[in-house]
């Protein structure tokens, strides 16, 4: 046992120990010795809590020597270091001192190896450990000493102190960082596998944001890396073999001591609230486990992967350092397994950082492809990342990175089978072939100079799987880009290349084909231009589909639109349709024919730079591609020379260059005649048996076309192929047979007087009347007798007696005796006729033509035929425009104002251009009508469908002849007395709209004629008073007609329009005129002020005194009558806000003095309980207010002051309203803004 001198001797503080002198020092560690050799074991862990650290501290020395010593290891160490010190100058005390420590050492040792239950002083090796003035040789014994007391410590203070040890661990040696971060996590894995305590976590948390805190995260990553290994000197995945033995020691790990350690690691990088850039490679290492992979979702999901130092570290984790030179063989770090690679793959595509990690990504990339440990998943996963690196690295990194892919994509493919079931073989192709396809948007020059690239899709289209094929097929539509500016070899190489895989059996092979043609080409190259139109026959849909647009035009990739004249208007006229910018091939000649005609001084040309092949080239290339064009039969043939599809594409095409060569101001129509033969031969061809209906009408309505531009040249033409034109008069398309006809009568102007007279008297023979004939033959030869005749009319005035009276006889026949069909054909014949001059008298009865079938077009006119009710209403037009009887004027005026109440839009319209033809000075001619595709002057203005140009407007022919003024003028009063006094101001709202159509088509048609320029106050009064109308046709047409009045109008005619629209939408303008009502007048709209108590209608005049009547309060009908007043008032507003929409395109600064006044009205109208009241003031609003925040901020107080005002109006409709925008209008305002307003 110690005795009591031995015990006083540990009472000495052991930080006191360095201050001892030699002889001091020497005594006491020699009583130690003896205290701890008298010890039992029972006593000993109280005793060593005293005496080992004094024994340590006691080694603290001035001695450089002794200073620079390391940290040994068993007795072997010791003697080591005593060796060394023999050899010193200071042998004497000091050596006996470490002699005697060396003893003390060695026997606790001793004692305390095989004995885990005896404890060490932790807390004073610790603080004697992080004493700032330890010598270094204390600081070695303490570490070792401190790594045996952890295992001997309970686990609370383990838990408690393991965290302190982390503090300023980045400022120790290598050595010593290590053996505490195995304490550490030694630690961990024996307390926190499970949970961690709050009281822990927090000490862990002091660590964050700190090279600390990195240091242990790094280490925690190669725990979590680490894996043992049954061959000797292997190096895990992702780690070196240094950081290896830096994990283990000198002792390796049991695999449950591991498992305990990473489960812990994963708890307390949790708890410690790491950023998660920090602790993201730890839970993407750890993802084999399910609580690594809860971690990276619930954590890893906010992580920045765009952050370099995060990236840089799991390439370095990826790639390894194996291959790095100048790094010494312990640190080169091997690759990581496969499983981490594969998320490792997922984390780089999903970071444009990672993209342009160069040369990283190089080395990323060719190991998963070519990698001596990679798998088809890797490799996927390496082609997906090679497509991201493609699509998202920034240009400086992708010129040194793109060959080097390209060349490795290119290699993938070597060896490979075209028809792999392998859904990851496909899906790896599939990220190839994408990857080509994005590098070739961005890196074109690599393709441009060789057509390997081109080659090798094309084939690859053909011969792949069926599930790669649109991969493909994107890839080489990308491709095609590339190509554009290459040299001009290639270029050709190119064309057969595409000629050659436009009739492959693959449909992805020709849709790429066509799609190259038009992107790579521009529209002035014929090859490309014959492609798409052999494409617009495909019978794949998808193929049909996309060369199809309304547009009416074969266009380029960049959408530009060509040139198209205006059918049925003059050559020189010009109408767009507004094109997306999408690839076209085939074109729609039906929206052309019903185009809208652009003004003359706005050329589409000014819209749309365009530039057509010479019709010639295009031509010539047809022709090279099938010779039997230039053949000539009069027969007509049995088979097409193209499919009917393609051929309907390639005269559309070949019309708009040919269209564009005359718009040309070089251009002449007699230098283009042997190219014009040739295209009738190429149009005549597309009329054989074999072709479509739709074929056969376009193909004779551009040979019509044709003819308006060369029309001697067709004339003398066809006059020699009468008997090939007369074919398809019986054929079964309509438009088909009035082409021909048309060309028939075009034809017979240069056809001998006696050779017309036959053809008349063999289409009279033909046009029989026989049960058997069919009526397409019938239809046929009754158009062609109008325009032969017609056409004779105009040239042979010698042959007018031997052929016009039977042909008037026959038509007149045909009128009064056949059905209504064909008696409105016939009647248009006879309007053909009267283009060109008055009808004379039927040979029989001595009458007029009209005088002779008015009773028959009475009961026509009242049938329920609607195609033949509107061919008699312009038929009449047309026969009236030459005439100079007042009778059949009379006649003629009679039966079209017998259409006023017909519900039937069309048939108002049709009746409307009649009474524009009997007014005169319509902006058509008889040649227009008679020798172009014209249909009708609504269709050719265009002014159902938008707004009516300016330059139609302007159209004007001269006036009629001398003799027919004094006939003319009581038709035109006739008319305007019908329209003014009778209809506008009907009772009945049909013939209100009837009124309004007329006097519209009047406006429009014949604008120009001075008795409507004086009648244009009227006019504007009307219109203004229509548009109260609840009928919206009605109320859209007057806002129409307002728009007209003003482009028609002078500018005092102008600004009274607008005062009277201004005057309309606040309130107050004039009344308007006082409506008649009858019994069945319409007062109300059914359902808008419910039903009467037995359950009848309450819409008429009569329906609303019976009910006044009924309830005993006769006086009940004045408040009815002022209801609808108000609700006309209202229609009155809407119906204003459209015509002061269109106006406002116009009138510009004309409008500004009005806008204090209006826009408060137009703000509250915009929260009108009426939907439609909403929509039309808001139209006007878009139209009037440029800049509405600005405007409304200018005229705050004068809307709030009239909101205020309404909100006590007595009219529900206003309150509500007010408020509404009331509330709306101060939402957001300052106090200054609405401070006097409170």
């Amino acid at each position: 046992m110690a005795d009591a001198s031995s015990l006083t001797s540990l009472s000495t503080p052991w930080s006191t120990v360095a201050t001892m002198s030699d002889n001091e020092r020497e005594e006491m560690l020699d009583k130690m010795l003896t205290n701890l050799a008298f010890c039992d074991d029972s006593k000993l862990q109280n005793l060593l809590s005293k005496l080992l650290p004094r024994a340590i501290a006691a080694l603290c020395t001035q001695s450089p020597l002794v200073r620079n010593k390391g940290v040994g290891s068993g007795n072997e160490s010791f003697l080591n270091m005593i060796i060394c010190y023999v050899s010193s100058n200071q042998i004497g005390l000091q050596l006996a001192a470490m002699m005697l420590v060396l003893e003390i050492l060695s026997h606790v040792n001793k004692r305390v190896k095989h004995e885990l239950e005896i404890g060490l002083p932790l807390l004073d090796l610790w603080s004697m450990y992080t004493e700032a003035t330890a010598a270094p040789m204390v600081r070695n014994f303490c570490i070792i000493y401190i790594e045996m007391a952890f295992e001997r410590s309970r686990i609370e203070d383990k838990k408690t102190m393991a965290p302190n040890l982390l503090v300023n661990i980045s400022k120790l040696p290598p050595q010593h960082q290590a053996i505490v971060l195995r304490v550490v996590l030694k630690v961990i894995g024996e307390a926190h596998s499970v949970n961690v305590a709050d009281e822990v976590a927090v000490k862990y948390k002091l660590i964050r944001d700190s090279q600390d805190c990195e240091l242990f995260v790094e280490f925690c990553l190669h725990v979590i890396l680490y894996q043992p290994s049954s061959q000797s000197g292997a190096c895990p995945a992702g780690l070196s073999m240094a950081q290896a033995e830096r994990i283990t020691g000198k002792q390796p790990m049991k695999n449950e001591c591991l498992l305990k350690q990473k489960l812990g690691i994963l708890n307390v990088i949790d708890s410690t609230d790491l950023p998660a850039e920090t602790g993201y490679s730890i839970y993407l290492a750890a993802c084999a486990d399910r609580r690594g992979e809860e971690l990276l979702k619930k954590k890893g999901s906010a992580a920045d992967l765009d952050n370099r130092a995060l990236i840089t570290k799991l390439f370095l984790l990826f790639n390894g350092s194996t291959t790095v030179e100048n790094v010494a063989p312990e640190h080169k770090v091997v690759p990581a397994n496969y499983s981490l690679k594969i998320r490792l793959m997922s984390v780089f595509c999903r970071s444009i950082t990672a993209a342009n990690c160069f040369p990283s990504t190089i080395q990323c990339i060719f190991a998963c492809i070519y990698g001596s440990g990679t798998a088809p998943r890797l490799k996927q996963s390496g082609m997906e990342f090679a497509f991201w690196v493609l699509k998202h690295a920034i240009m400086d990194q992708l010129r040194l990175m793109a060959p080097l892919i390209l060349a490795g994509i290119l290699k993938s493919f070597e060896g490979t089978s075209n028809q792999e079931t392998d859904a990851i073989s496909r899906e790896t192709k599939t990220f190839a072939y994408q990857a080509i396809g994005i590098l070739a948007q961005r890196m074109p020059q690599l393709f441009r100079d060789k057509m390997d690239m081109a080659i090798r899709l094309f084939d690859a289209l053909k011969s792949e799987s069926q599930f790669l094929r649109l991969v493909i097929q994107e890839a080489t539509i990308s491709l095609a880009i590339a190509y554009k500016g290459a040299p001009s070899n290639i270029l050709r190489d190119l064309e057969q290349l595409l000629l050659d895989n436009s009739q492959v059996d693959k449909s992805e092979v020709r849709f790429s084909a066509v799609r190259w043609a038009t992107s790579l080409f521009d529209l002035q190259h014929c090859p490309s231009r014959f492609l798409c139109m052999v494409a617009a026959a495909d019978p794949k849909l998808d193929i049909r589909f996309s060369t199809i647009n309304t547009s009416g035009v074969l266009v380029a990739d960049n959408g530009h639109l060509p040139h198209a004249c205006s059918i049925g208007c003059a050559p020189d006229s010009r109408h767009a349709v507004p094109v997306e910018p999408v690839l076209v091939i085939y074109v729609s000649l039906e929206m052309a024919i019903q185009g809208l005609a652009l003004d003359e001084g706005k050329s589409i040309s000014q819209k749309i730079d365009l530039i057509y092949p010479r019709v010639r080239d295009m031509l010539d290339y047809i022709i090279k591609q099938q010779p039997k064009v230039l053949e000539c039969t009069e027969m007509r043939e049995q088979q097409l020379l193209f499919p009917s599809k393609s051929y309907d594409a390639m005269i559309k095409f070949l019309l708009k260059c040919f269209e564009f060569e005359m718009s040309q101001k070089d251009s002449n129509s007699a230098g283009l005649e042997p190219t014009v033969e040739v295209l009738c031969l190429l149009i005549e061809h597309a009329m054989a048996v074999e072709g479509s209906a739709e074929l056969h009408a376009n193909a004779s309505k551009s040979l019509v076309v044709l003819a308006t531009y060369c029309p001697k040249l067709l004339a003398s033409r066809y006059a020699s192929k009468v008997h090939w034109l007369k074919q398809f008069l019986g054929h079964i398309d309509m438009d088909t047979r009035e082409s021909a006809a048309r060309l028939l009568g075009i034809a017979s102007s240069a056809c001998h007087a006696s050779a017309t007279s036959t053809l008349i008297s063999e289409l009279i023979s033909n046009d029989n009347g026989s049960q058997t004939t069919r009526f397409e033959t019938q239809h046929g030869v009754l158009c062609a007798i109008g325009f032969v005749t017609a056409e004779c009319v105009s040239e042979e005035a010698e042959m007018l007696e031997a052929v016009l009276p039977g042909t008037i006889k026959r038509l007149v026949d045909v009128v009064n005796l056949e059905t209504p069909a064909l008696a409105s054909i016939a009647m248009q014949a006879l309007g053909h006729i009267g283009l060109r001059g008055s009808l004379p008298q039927v040979i029989c009865d001595s009458e007029s033509v009209l005088t002779v079938v008015r009773d028959k077009l009475t009961k026509l006119l009242a049938g329920e035929d609607i195609k033949a009710i509107k061919k008699v209403a312009i038929a009449l037009g047309h026969i009236c425009m030459k005439e100079v009887s007042p009778s059949s004027l009379d006649i003629a005026l009679e039966l079209i104002f017998g259409l006023c109440r017909s519900k039937v839009e069309d048939v108002l319209f049709a009746a409307g251009e009649a009474l524009a033809f009997l007014w005169g000075s319509v902006p058509v001619n008889a040649d227009i009508i008679l020798k172009t595709n014209y249909t009708s002057l609504s269709m050719t203005s265009n002014f159902l469908l938008e707004d009516v140009s300016s330059s139609w407007l302007k159209k004007t022919y001269s006036e009629e002849k001398e003799a027919s003024v004094d006939a003319r003028v009581l038709a035109r009063s006739s008319i305007t007395k019908k329209i003014f006094d009778d209809l506008l101001y009907s009772s009945r709202k049909e013939e209100r709209c009837a009124g309004t159509v007329w006097l519209l088509s009047l406006t429009m048609y014949c604008g120009h004629h001075r008795t409507i320029q004086q009648l244009l106050p009227e006019i504007q009064e009307a219109f203004s008073h229509l548009l109260s109308e609840q009928n919206e046709l009605t109320q859209e047409l007057a806002s129409q007609g307002m728009s007209l009045v003003y482009e028609l109008g002078d500018e005092q005619m102008k600004k009274n329009l607008v005062n009277a629209l201004v005057g309309t939408l606040t309130g107050s303008g004039k009344r308007k005129r006082a409506v008649k009502l009858v019994e069945d007048s319409q007062v109300f709209q059914e359902g808008t002020i419910g039903e009467s108590p037995s359950g009848g209608k309450l819409t008429t005049y009569k329906e609303l005194c019976n009910l006044a009547n009924e309830m005993g309060q006769p006086d009940l009908i004045y408040k009815f009558m002022d209801l609808a007043n108000y609700q006309a008032a209202i229609n009155s507003k809407r119906g204003a806000a459209f015509g002061f929409s269109r106006i406002a395109k116009h009138a510009g600064d004309a409008l500004k003095p009005h806008l204090r006044v209006l826009v408060p009205r137009l703000v509250r109208y915009q929260y009108d309980p009426d939907k439609n009241v909403q929509d039309s003031m808001a139209h006007i609003w878009k139209s009037l207010v440029a800049d509405p925040k600005k405007t409304i901020d200018e005229l705050l107080d004068p809307i709030i002051d009239d909101l205020l005002i309404q909100c006590g109006s007595r009219l529900w409709r206003s309150r509500q309203s007010s408020c509404l925008a009331l509330a709306d209008i101060i939402q957001g305002r300052r106090f200054e803004q609405v401070r006097n307003m409170l």
